[in-house]
């Protein structure tokens, strides 16, 4: 005779739990990380260093006096550029860490689209997977005569 839990009858539900329980602890551990992450770059011989993080953008700027030899149009393009790749190093950490956290990178996910439609693939599997649980609901409400 076949449970009236159907197949959630088999679903191990501590090994759930604690599944749950570890994937929280490594999200959160890759949140303190990447809080603590800084992105950094230098331009024009490293007479002008940039630091930047997630929260504040732009953290740090320190320009060499000997950078002064430089013409303004030559520096500022000099300091965007630092700015760039500082951001660039930033991401590049972020991206490792919250890889790291769900099991490692998925180099995919470096192309908007592509992660997009991996949203979008993980969307509909999770909303299938509730389509099949509602039904199997609906079976034990239908066997429990409510």
């Amino acid at each position: 005779m076949e449970s009236p839990l159907g197949s959630f009858a088999n679903i191990d539900v501590e090994a759930f739990l604690r599944d749950t329980q570890q994937r929280a602890a490594r999200f959160a551990a890759a949140q303190k990380e990447a809080a603590a992450a800084v992105g950094r770059a230098t331009a024009a011989n490293s007479h002008i260093v940039v630091e930047c993080t997630a929260q504040g953008g732009v953290t740090r700027l320190d320009i060499d006096p000997r950078a002064k030899r430089m013409s303004v149009k030559e520096m500022s393009e000099a300091i965007l550029a630092a700015i760039r790749d500082a951001d660039a190093d930033l991401q590049r950490q972020l991206s490792a860490i919250m890889g790291e956290s769900s099991g490692g990178p998925d180099p995919a996910m470096a192309d908007p689209d592509t992660a997009l439609a991996k949203i979008a693939e993980a969307q509909q599997a999770f909303d299938s997977m509730m389509s099949d649980a509602m039904g199997e609901l609906d079976k034990m409400r239908r066997k429990l005569g409510y």
